[in-house]
């Protein structure tokens, strides 16, 4: 079992979300490690991590816009029994400075998640960002603490299944054989700028997913 620690430093631009895949990924390959568990924590008190959707762009503009609706940047705290809002009693760097605390405190400054392959283990329609709560550019820091093994130590494939589940019937083995080319061709073709890039249309990738589930739905021929 090896262990690696690090800290990635990341320039925002300001308020909103920075993509951090393909920097993590980068660094678990440089590691070494192939199978094993990684943790991050967020160095700051004014951005925090979260895992969402990694194709269209409006769902992070919504949720930007649903922030900005909960905890606004304009210096002053929620309404008081009389209906007004005071200003928050820390403000020493401006009227960001006690929202961003706030919306870190509402979000996620840690995560954990498993590595396969020497690759982060996400949903095909996940990422992981970023989150800047402040107005201004910032330089930040996330310490990467990764845990595992260097040989690589694939999960039970078909022949497996075969040899130690006599039971298992030719349709179980067709689905698993189906589901790993499924996600093999997916993998392959995944654009996560497709969605964007495209005016929010129907991509190629779009409908190569919609086709497969047809095929992989359909009844299977008799036995």
């Amino acid at each position: 079992m090896n262990q690696v620690l690090h800290q990635l430093v990341i320039a925002t631009p300001g308020q909103g979300f920075t993509r951090l895949n393909e920097q993590l990924n980068s660094w678990i390959r440089s590691s070494g490690i192939e199978l094993g568990v990684l943790h991050l924590t967020c160095l700051h008190t004014s951005a925090s991590l979260t895992i969402n959707e990694n194709a269209d762009p409006r769902v992070l503009n919504d949720l930007s816009a649903w922030m900005d609706a909960v905890v606004p940047h304009d210096g002053k705290g929620p309404l008081n029994g009389n209906g007004e809002r005071s200003r928050y009693l820390h403000d020493d760097e401006g009227d960001d400075d006690m929202p961003a605390h706030i919306r870190t405190a509402l979000t996620s400054q840690t995560m954990t998640l498993s590595v396969e392959n020497g690759r982060l283990l996400l949903g095909m329609w996940q990422a992981v960002y970023l989150w800047e709560h402040r107005a201004r550019p910032h330089k930040r820091r996330v310490a990467c603490h990764l845990i595992g093994e260097g040989e690589k130590r694939q999960a039970k494939d078909v022949d497996q299944v075969t040899a130690t589940s006599p039971s298992a019937t030719t349709q179980t083995l067709v689905n698993l054989r189906s589901g790993e080319r499924i996600n093999r061709m997916v993998q392959e073709r995944f654009d996560p700028t497709a969605w964007e890039r495209d005016g929010g249309i129907d991509t190629d990738m779009d409908l190569l997913i919609d086709r497969l589930h047809e095929i992989s739905d359909a009844p299977s021929a008799p036995e």
